[in-house]
């Protein structure tokens, strides 16, 4: 009788599951040489089986300013992911949110440094903050709300 139940249940999570295993997994990351929350973003990336290459730069900004970050949403890393812009310490979940979903925007952005993100942990301290979305104009709006 279980085997009947679990049958429907993983047919109807097979297009998930097969979305997820096509997700784009490589991704350039620019930040400064000398910023450890930045290499621990990265670290957080690796660990989540993205590939990353890494490009230490001094001038993070003319790389926002490429790829039209806009100013009230820059973070201290800038990264690019089939197609899409990812600024600051956004988790895995919410690159896969973006990569499945695929809205019609430029990137998405953690504005700041929020406790708790990847790469700025704190024990088990959390602050809610949101995740950004933004186009190729700079409008911007929320993507999701972390509480």
């Amino acid at each position: 009788m279980k085997k009947v139940v679990w049958v429907p249940l993983i047919l109807a999570l097979l297009p998930f599951l097969s979305a997820q295993a096509e997700l784009a997994k490589d991704i350039v990351v620019y930040k400064s040489p000398h910023c450890g929350c930045c290499t621990k973003w990265v670290d957080y990336l690796k660990g989540r089986g993205y590939r990353v290459e890494a490009i230490n730069t001094q001038d993070v900004y003319a790389w926002k300013k490429k790829y039209a970050v806009p100013e009230k949403i820059a973070a201290c890393h800038t990264a690019v992911i089939d197609g899409y812009v990812v600024e600051g310490h956004v988790t895995d979940r919410d690159i896969k949110r973006l990569l499945l979903t695929r809205p019609n925007i430029k990137g998405i952005a953690v504005p700041g440094m929020p406790v708790g993100t990847p790469g700025m942990e704190k024990g088990d301290i959390r602050e809610a903050y949101d995740v950004i979305s933004f186009d190729e104009q700079g409008r911007t709006e929320v993507f999701v709300n972390r509480r």
